[in-house]
């Protein structure tokens, strides 16, 4: 079976300006600032990148700290370190440490153990494992799951989301400060505070949770 390369750039410092066109892959070792578009099959990343212009990849794999300050459309995004994005559609976003979204977020799914900022996200499956204090401005999925990481060193108070609005079919929550929760079902669980919940086919709440009005809507 005969295994094609990909034409593959390997970077270690600079601003870049004029990367080939025919670039398949680039690979990142150091610290390095594209001021181009970024078209290529796999962007690899161990350091400090920073994407001025739009950048579109089949995958995405950062380790340290990486800034796509434009639009990005990725299929497959795996980050250990710091990621922080303007806006842009993803398929898979995994991300182990700090999320930043500045603007918003579309993705099929998005995983994330330790910290989420964001402005707004819209996906199918969102799960959090929290290892710090998260804020998102209005979280949208089918599937939402808020959680704690249960290995973190930090307080279990540090461990928390701040949430303006949450939409969801399936809504799970824990350690959630949230001004409205709609759902079908929704399960409030512990040391949540929720002001409003709307639901259509079931909630609970758990004991150390505390919600101040339920509303029951019928199903559009």
């Amino acid at each position: 079976m005969l295994i094609q390369k990909l034409h593959t750039v390997t970077l270690t410092n600079g601003n870049i300006k004029d990367l080939a066109a025919d670039c398949e892959q680039v690979n990142i070792r150091g610290f390095v600032t594209f001021h181009q578009k970024v078209r290529v099959k796999k962007i690899s990343t161990h350091g400090h990148s920073s994407f001025h212009s739009r950048v579109e990849a089949q995958i995405l794999n950062s380790t340290g700290s990486c800034t796509l300050k434009d639009f990005c459309e990725i299929n497959e995004i795996k980050s250990a370190g710091s990621l922080n994005m303007r806006n842009g559609q993803v398929t898979k976003l995994n991300s182990s440490g700090k999320l930043t979204i500045e603007q918003n977020l579309e993705a099929e799914t998005v995983d994330a153990i330790g910290i989420v900022k964001a402005t707004e996200i819209l996906a199918k499956l969102f799960h959090l494992k929290m290892s710090g204090q998260s804020k998102i401005g209005e979280l949208i999925a089918d599937e939402i799951c808020i959680e704690k990481d249960k290995i973190s060193v930090l307080p279990l108070l540090k461990r928390k989301l701040i949430c303006h609005c949450i939409k969801g079919k399936n809504v799970r929550l824990s350690d959630t400060n949230v001004e409205v929760v709609k759902g079908d079902v929704v399960i409030v669980g512990s040391n949540c505070r929720v002001k409003t919940l709307y639901y259509t086919d079931s909630y609970s709440i758990a004991p150390t949770a505390k919600v101040q009005q339920i509303v029951r809507r019928e199903k559009e």
